[in-house]
């Protein structure tokens, strides 16, 4: 299974208002990095609990057709396609009603169909199918308080502690002591799996 993002959020979960009022800035002489944090701080709480939360596109590719896929970036508002390799090695888009689709779950997954099944496929081509999805809550309305509550923790940490944050996002837990508020929040929304 491979991952990557085709459309990335249209904002971000707080605004640099709301991230200036928690971090106590009346002054405009840091927007521009405390905006780079507070994308930094989302991707962290993305990370940890293994969701994504403002509107996004991704594209989830697979080696088979297995039972059930699982749909790797949640939570996941909808399928716009599910294509394949053929057996002669052309691309083609699945019909929908060769499979069905649980979103209502917090960890998405795609079944096969029941009238209809899943076709053979290449055996030539790596990653032979593709799923387009969009995942998140939504807009940053949609997104719930108390998330909006930690990534404005981690915009402050951040901005704190701008001496430290010179880590990946994936290493940042292991190299800077995170504020305990955090996790304590994500934890009630942390999954197994991630796309990122």
């Amino acid at each position: 299974m491979s991952y990557q993002i085709t459309v990335e959020p249209a904002e971000e979960p707080i605004t640099l208002t709301e991230a200036k009022a928690h971090c106590r800035v009346d002054w405009d002489d840091d927007d521009t990095i405390i905006t780079a944090y507070i994308t930094a701080a989302r991707k962290f709480c993305e990370h940890y609990t293994n969701r994504v939360f403002i509107t996004q596109t991704w594209r989830q590719n697979e080696n088979v057709f297995n039972e059930p896929i699982m749909l790797a970036v949640n939570p996941v508002q909808s399928i716009t396609s599910v294509k394949y390799y053929d057996t002669d090695d052309s691309q083609q888009t699945l019909s929908s009603s060769n499979y069905q689709v649980d979103i209502a779950s917090d960890e998405a997954r795609i079944y096969e169909g029941v009238s209809a099944g899943y076709p053979s496929i290449s055996l030539d081509v790596i990653n032979p199918i593709e799923i387009i999805m969009v995942s998140g809550y939504g807009l940053a309305a949609a997104v719930p308080e108390d998330i909006k509550s930690a990534i404005k923790i981690m915009t402050d940490f951040f901005y704190e502690n701008r001496d430290m944050v010179n880590v990946p996002v994936a290493s940042m837990a292991t190299q800077i002591p995170i504020p305990s508020a955090v996790y304590a929040i994500l934890n009630s929304y942390r999954l197994r799996t991630f796309g990122q």
